[in-house]
Order: structure tokens, then C-alpha cells, then sequence
């Protein structure tokens, strides 16, 4: 090699050890189009994701979706349970560079029971001093049992001591920060690109309605050096074909669906890339109670009889999902199901025989069939399920005709109660509380059917206050038992969490809940 090839190639080398680290990207498929990207309005797993990336709450969900410290570093709580006090960091910094402080958390709790905002979760939160009195309209939102007591110190009283509320502070965006300095100089329009500011690892830079949304890396974050990814796109993938053919093609490093259907071919083709972990989730059906018809639990209890939960999880699915016999999954910590489908060992044509004799004695038969529109989300799996249940209605003289939606406006149609009978799916930390908070009362936005009993509200609260665990798992299963011998709703299966994931994308780890933060995921090629 002559000198002056030499000193070319030596000057190259010199050049790849000065430039600066390219970039990394992380595309990831969000399943749908997101309602809102404000904290206190969401609704749905697909603005939910989005948001953990955009802020931190008191505290933040790790990379195996536990709750460990966010923005506050540290927290006290009292001995009787009921004051939790919160020690925000020092360096906290919103990605504008204005500090983090309590006022600005105390103002996101303050919206979210505000009844102007409407939080869809607020419920959740209710074992909070003066919550559901906020949400009611009985008292003002400055009673609420939250307080900044000075710039880094925030306290919270609870009407009881409870088991979840840290989860939930990680966990679910209403009970995360506003920045009080954006929404007063924006107003409602403090969430859109250009004016929201977060606190979070990332920060909102654009959003293309039905194209994508563009999150930065946000270098006002307080451990912005491990943040390994610079630049997140979110895009829209409902179409679950559509979304493995842009896998496939290395368009998309991640998407935590894909059809059932697939499972076994994508498993042969990509074993390393196709995921399936369990999930604490729950697939099942729900009735609209102010319908004459569906007020009645012998036809509850026959459409419930004719479910072959077996075939679903074993030939409709086959991705290892689990039949449903009860309202709270299998696996929840320190909870045994006792109601756990009084008819589980019946043979079909037994549950069959059962199921036209109920509905005869309710009015029906073939002379007079029972006949309803069936809701269902798109996507192939809700798809595949729902053709198989309606199916499976028809053999005992049931008519039900299929009506599909995309997600956001079928949930809209579930919370309005303008629906027959329709699918629903909820997934949540593995404790018992979320799942039976699905049927109380006073769950007004998730308790879609308008399903009551007072005995089940009462245990639940008592199973809510009780910090014998032992005793609070009994009182769970003892309001649960409840539900199951009402038919308050038909649990279907338990379904796995599904993804697929490029060999590239480190830092994934399978977890119950299915929550992948971007902060805790790295791409190395």
C-alpha cells in the first residue's frame, strides 16, 4: 500500500472514531390511534403506553412493570397506612427545564377528580381523602386529601390503607404531574406538540393523526444519560396482518400483538422475535342491565352455559391461552377463586340442554328466539373469539348478529351503554382489587353493564381496607363468588401477551401486565 493510500485510510479510521453515535430509533406499533395524550383523559393501553414514556408519577414502572422510584425518590407512610408522603428529587426538571415541584402534582391529582375532567380512572383512587366526594360534585377539588407542603415535599391521605395505591401512582397517567406553567399559558392545548412539556424520559415532538407520533429524548430528564433510545414513533397498527407484514420488513421493531392465527408459522420462522408470556388479562362478555332481556339472569346464565371456553383457548386461539371460570385470572397474588365456574365439568350437551331450558323458562324458544347485536373490538383474535361465541349461541337457539368497531369508538359505545351485549378485555397489576373493581357500583366507567349488589360492594370495600392478606384475598373471593352465580358478566379466557420483537431491540422482558416502557429498551445492531 503506497504512503498516501496509507495515510487515506488511516484519516477514514480517524473519522468513523470522531463521529458522533448514530442515532437510535425505536418504531413501535401502538395497535391503535390514541384518543388524547393528556394524563388526566386517558382511557386506553393505547395512549397509556405513550404516556409512561412522556412523564413519570410519583413513581415509574421498571422494565419487568413493577413500581419503583420516579419522580419522587423516596416516600414515608405512616404506621396506621393512611399518610403517604412523598420526597420529589431535587433535580427534577420538566423538558423545558422548569422544575418539577408538588404544585404540579398536586394539581394532576386535582384534575384528575375534578368532574370537569372527567378521569376515567379516578375511581381507582377513591381510597384518597375526599376523592369520590370531588368527583361528585360534593366538595371542592382544594378537599381533596392531597397537599404540597413545600416544593419538593407532596402528602397524601388515604381514607384506609390500601395495598395498590403505589402501583397506581406508577402505573396509571391520571395520577401523574401537570405542568401547571403549560396549562396556564395553554389551556387544553398544553398537550399538543410544540406546547407540552414532561417530565418523563421523552418528549412529544409531532403527531400525524392516523401516521405516527415522534417522541424525543428529553435531556432535562432527571437519568437522561441511561436513556438509550433517542427518538420513539408510535404508529397505528389495528390492522394485525397489515402490522406483521411491516415486521417482517423491518418497518416496525416492535408490536405487542400479532394474530393468533400466525402464531405457529411465525414461531417457525422467527422463534426468537415471536413472544407469548402470561398476562394478567381478562377476555369477557358483558350485558347492558337496562335492557329488559339482559336483566334477566336466566338468559345471563344460558348464553354463559353455551360458552365452550375450551375450544376457544384450544383451537380459536391456541397461543396458550387459559379458559376463564372466574373474574380475577389465575396466578393473582394471594387469591384463590371460589366461585371458578360452577358448570366447569359439565359435558357441552349437558350445558347445552341446561342452557334452552333457561331460556325457555325466560320466554324463548324456537318459535321466539332469543336474538341481539353482539359488539366486539376489531382485530383478529376479538374477531376469531366472537364468531366462535356466536356460533356457539346458535346451538342452543340463540341469533346474534356480529357488529365490529375499532377500539376507541367501541369502548365509547360501552361506557354511552349503547350496546346489547358486547366483548371487553381488562388487564392490570396481578391483584385482585383491579379485577373486582370491574363489577362495584361505583365503577361507573369500566362497569359497563350496570351490573349492582350491594353485598359484593360491601365485601369489596372491606377486602379494600383489610391488611391481613389472607383475609383480604377470602373477601375478594367471597365478593367474586357473587358476580360468578349472577352472571354479573361471562369471563371467556385469559389471554397471553403477544409481541413481536426485533433481535436488535434489547432490554424486552415479559411481564404480566405487558408494559414495555422505551426507556428501559436499547437498540444494538
Amino acid at each position: 500500500m503506497s504512503f498516501i493510500r496509507r495515510f487515506a485510510a488511516a484519516l477514514a479510521a480517524l473519522a468513523i472514531l470522531a463521529a458522533p453515535a448514530a442515532a437510535k430509533d425505536l418504531h413501535r406499533g401502538n395497535m391503535a390511534e390514541p384518543d388524547t395524550l393528556d394524563p388526566a383523559k386517558w382511557f386506553t393501553t393505547y395512549e397509556s403506553e405513550i404516556l409512561r414514556d412522556l412523564f413519570n408519577g410519583l413513581l415509574q414502572v421498571d422494565g419487568e412493570g413493577k413500581a419503583i422510584p420516579g419522580a419522587a425518590e423516596s416516600w414515608t407512610v405512616s404506621d396506621d397506612g393512611l399518610t403517604l408522603t412523598f420526597k420529589l428529587r431535587a433535580d427534577g426538571k420538566w423538558s423545558d427545564g422548569a422544575p418539577v415541584t408538588a404544585e404540579d402534582f398536586l394539581l394532576g391529582f386535582r384534575r384528575a377528580f375534578d368532574p370537569k375532567t372527567a378521569s376515567a380512572y379516578a375511581n381507582f383512587g377513591y381510597v384518597i381523602v375526599n376523592a369520590r366526594e370531588v368527583v361528585e360534585g360534593k366538595a371542592a377539588v382544594e378537599d381533596l386529601g392531597v397537599r404540597a407542603i413545600d416544593p419538593l415535599t407532596l402528602e397524601v391521605k388515604l381514607n384506609e390503607p390500601s395495598q395498590t395505591i403505589l402501583w397506581l401512582f406508577a402505573g396509571y397517567p391520571c395520577f401523574f404531574p401537570t405542568p401547571a406553567h403549560a396549562l396556564a399559558a395553554n389551556g387544553d392545548s398544553w398537550v399538543q406538540p410544540g406546547k407540552m412539556v414532561s417530565n418523563g424520559p421523552y418528549r412529544l415532538t409531532e403527531w400525524v393523526p392516523q401516521d405516527h407520533i415522534t417522541l424525543e429524548r428529553n435531556a432535562n430528564y432527571f437519568d437522561a444519560a441511561d436513556v438509550k433510545i433517542d427518538k420513539v414513533f408510535y404508529y397505528p397498527t389495528d390492522d394485525d396482518p397489515s402490522a406483521v407484514k411491516r415486521f417482517r420488513a423491518g418497518e416496525l421493531d416492535m408490536n405487542l400483538r400479532f394474530p393468533p392465527s400466525m402464531y405457529p408459522v411465525l414461531k417457525r420462522d422467527m422463534p426468537n422475535e415471536t413472544r407469548t408470556d402470561p398476562a394478567t388479562w381478562i377476555g369477557y362478555i358483558v350485558f347492558n342491565l337496562s335492557d329488559p332481556r339482559f336483566a334477566d339472569a336466566r338468559v345471563r346464565r344460558a348464553l354463559s352455559l353455551a360458552i365452550d371456553r375450551e375450544t376457544i383457548v384450544k383451537r380459536v386461539l391456541n397461543n396458550g391461552e387459559l379458559p376463564a371460570w372466574s373474574i380475577v385470572p389465575p396466578g393473582t397474588d394471594n387469591f384463590t377463586s371460589s366461585g371458578a365456574g360452577d358448570f366447569s365439568a359439565m359435558p357441552m350437551a349437558s350445558r347445552q340442554a341446561e342452557a334452552r331450558r333457561l331460556l325457555e323458562e325466560a320466554g324463548y324458544g324456537p318459535a321466539n328466539p332469543l336474538r341481539f347485536a353482539f359488539q366486539h373490538r376489531i382485530g383478529e383474535a376479538n374477531k376469531r373469539v366472537a364468531l366462535a361465541v356466536v356460533d356457539m349461541w346458535k346451538s342452543v337457539g340463540v341469533q346474534a348478529t356480529l357488529e365490529a368497531n375499532e377500539v376507541k369508538i367501541h369502548y365509547a359505545k360501552l361506557r354511552e351503554k349503547t350496546f346489547e351485549v358486547a366483548d371487553g378485555g381488562f388487564s392490570a397489576p396481578p391483584d385482585a382489587e383491579y379485577f373486582i373493581y370491574l363489577l362495584r357500583t361505583d365503577s361507573t366507567e369500566v362497569n359497563f353493564g350496570g351490573w349492582s349488589n350491594a353485598g359484593y360492594d360491601r365485601l369489596s370495600a372491606e377486602a379494600n381496607r383489610e391488611r391481613d392478606l389472607k383475609k383480604r384475598g377470602e373477601l375478594y373471593a367471597a365478593a367474586e363468588k357473587i358476580a360468578l352465580d349472577d352472571t354479573a358478566m361471562i369471563p371467556v379466557y385469559v389471554p397471553v401477551n403477544r409481541a413481536l420483537v426485533q433481535n436488535w431491540v434489547t432490554g424486552y422482558q415479559g411481564n404480566p401486565v405487558g408494559y414495555h416502557p422505551s426507556r428501559w429498551l436499547d437498540i444494538t445492531r
